[in-house]
């Protein structure tokens, strides 16, 4: 029986790149062994089951990169399709695999996958690698210096994290000149029992058709997204000559042409976020000469990012309502007909309709807008669960993961990490979008319908008189439909049932879920995207 070819695995998953891969660094030390880079469309990584167009083909694109990057060094990405435990199985009867490197996925969505894969390997004597890529820190770490819990306050958190000190650096990058190659498509016995793409397969060749009226604006891939980064930091480091931080915040732009948020390229791993962390906080400390150091408060998208992570970890059910522990059970109503107007852009308030046309379109929209379909859709108007917002976004967001995306929801709705049953900020969708977009060109853009509304009433389309509304082109309950609900009576109705829920808990002696809240009212400002002088209620 001839002697099976020794090889390393490298696993890609969410870690889609090349620089900054302690993975890809550990299954390259030993040069005698042979490099077998893999993915894995085993019907779920790294996007789900939840996907359309926009999402899986930037995925097939990052892969493409990737692919490209290895060509140049004499080798190739594999791709194959099927369970990861019969994969290395079937990998197994023709290669003798020692190391299988890969990064966490520290979400618990995953536990399941990865423990079988580890148990395969155990019984196996397949050496597991497992780096911490996709975060700053371990989340598994957090919980336990947390004493076993994940921390309940963002403050908390803050200082749960620098008791075990900043993130590592970056790694260096892999030298990949002697490295030798394994092409699964070369190993004929093999091909006839594993499913292996000679080339990226399309997102159609995978089952997810586009769309009508899809427009592909993202593109996937590490050495695009590097140069968007670069790009980014500089941007940083001038907002930090001016004295300011965290220019994106500062000066929301709902509408840039074309968009590019790093977001999509962090979620699939094509920007390292240690690498992200440490460029922002070298450019202040270049900026600052180091005084004052910089802190959490200039890169704190990324450390919401990392307590997200940490509460979700050793949470499977973190994703739902019913048996989450973390979050409140209300009794959202359920309704389809406003679910399917509010799914189809089709609510007759004009941001909330040009945001999920743009979602649905683009694969991406900017938090200010993600925030008001997620209070318009739960306890600011409709009174649905965050539940079907997540499972939408989940599907159409090119950046959402599980993690940030269901504790976003929960937050927005009261459900979790915000005061409990909480109702004091109610974001009026007639009247939110103006003070970033006074003109509306958001809502021409997205809803053309209304093109030709004059500002003053192109998001309260309804208040225009008859001789407007025909100027326009656009009869509002004909061309264009009128409110579904009336944003005024849904607010107080909704608060008076969040304050009754509030009561029914103190009474009964129910204990509130342990759950994340805002450390004070300037948090949940920042979050929203509110003014400072904004009101609560």
């Amino acid at each position: 029986m001839p002697t099976k070819e020794k090889v390393n695995i490298l696993w890609f998953r969410n870690g889609l790149r090349l620089h900054d891969n302690e993975s890809l660094l550990k299954a390259t030390k030993d040069k005698s062994h042979k490099l077998l880079p893999l993915f894995i469309f085993d019907g779920e990584t790294p996007t789900t089951k939840h996907c359309k167009y926009n999402k899986m083909a930037f995925l097939l694109e990052c892969l493409e990169d990737l692919d490209t990057q290895f060509w140049y060094h004499g080798g190739k990405l594999n791709l194959v399709e099927g369970d990861p435990v019969e994969v290395l199985r079937k990998i197994s009867k023709h290669f003798s695999i020692d190391k299988l490197c890969f990064d966490q996925d520290c979400e618990s969505i995953w536990l399941e996958r990865d423990n079988a894969v580890k148990n395969f390997c155990g019984t196996h004597r397949i050496t597991v690698e497992e780096s911490i890529g996709a975060t700053l820190w371990d989340p598994l770490e957090i919980i336990e210096a947390n004493g076993g819990s994940p921390p309940l306050t963002y403050s908390q958190f803050c200082h749960v994290t620098k008791g075990i000190g900043q993130p590592k650096k970056p790694v260096a990058d892999a030298d990949l000149t002697d490295v030798q190659f394994v092409e699964l498509e070369s190993c004929e016995n093999l091909l006839s029992e594993l499913t292996v793409f000679p080339n990226i397969p399309t997102p159609q060749m995978l089952g997810i058709e586009k769309e009508q009226d899809v427009d592909k604006i993202y593109r996937g891939g590490e050495r695009g997204a590097l140069k968007y980064f670069y790009r980014r930091i500089e941007h940083e480091r001038e907002s930090f000559l001016e004295g300011a931080f965290l220019p994106n915040r500062l000066e929301p732009d709902i509408l840039v042409n074309p968009p590019k948020s790093l977001s999509p390229d962090l979620k699939f791993g094509c920007i390292s976020v240690k690498k992200f962390y440490w460029a922002v906080l070298d450019a202040w400390d270049e900026v600052n000469d180091d005084h004052p150091p910089g802190s959490y408060t200039i890169v704190s998208q990324l450390i919401w990012r990392e307590f997200f992570y940490a509460m979700s970890a050793n949470n499977p059910f973190y994703g739902e309502m019913a048996r989450n522990p973390i979050c409140i059970d209300i009794p959202w109503c359920e309704n389809d007909d406003y679910l399917n107007l509010f799914l189809g852009g089709q609510t007759g308030y004009p941001f909330i309709d040009a945001g999920i046309r743009q979602l649905k379109k683009e694969g991406w929209v900017h938090h200010i807008i993600r925030n008001a379909l997620s209070m318009f859709l739960t306890r600011g108007d409709l009174w649905l669960s965050w539940e079907h917002g997540l499972n939408m976004f989940l599907k159409y967001l090119i950046d959402a993961d599980w993690s940030v995306c269901a504790g976003n929801w929960m937050w927005v709705s009261s459900s979790a990490f915000e005061k409990s049953l909480n109702a004091s900020v109610s974001l009026d969708p007639g009247v939110y979008g103006s003070h970033v977009d006074p003109e509306g060109e958001y809502i021409r853009k997205y809803v053309p319908e209304l093109m030709k509304f004059p500002a003053k009433y192109i998001y309260e389309p309804w208040k225009a008189s008859a001789a407007i509304q025909e100027k326009a082109d656009c009869v509002i309950g004909t061309d264009y439909p009128m409110p579904m609900v009336d944003h005024q009576e849904a607010s107080v109705r909704n608060r008076k049932m969040m304050e009754e829920l509030q009561e029914i808990h103190r009474n009964s002696g129910l204990e509130e879920p342990s759950h994340i809240k805002p450390s004070d009212e300037l948090e949940i400002k920042n979050f929203f995207g509110l003014p400072v002088n904004f009101k609560m209620l």
